[in-house]
């Protein structure tokens, strides 16, 4: 079946011989069945593929102190735009 290009495809992830598809992102490689999501909630199989339901959804957009960031020695004292989605 054609994409649907809603949920853009996702990467990693390969077939498994009872006819689900396991996910091989993080350690608890889901092996789904069409419709079900990975653990995550992230990553969901349709049409035998590998879909990310997440992607263009933020779930939070806030400024912070760059010092809450990994790189917290680069430019010190000022702010940083910090966003992310679910999963």
């Amino acid at each position: 079946m054609p994409h649907n290009h809603n949920q853009p495809p996702a990467r990693y992830w390969h077939p498994v011989a009872d006819g689900r598809i396991q996910c091989d992102v993080c350690p608890r490689d889901c092996k789904l069945h069409e419709g079900q999501r990975g653990a995550c909630f992230v990553r969901m199989r349709e049409h035998d593929e590998m879909v990310l339901t997440t992607y263009g959804r933020s779930s939070g957009f806030c400024i912070d102190p760059i010092e809450k960031k990994p790189r917290n020695h680069y430019f010190p004292g000022s702010s940083v735009l910090s966003f992310g989605t679910a999963g």
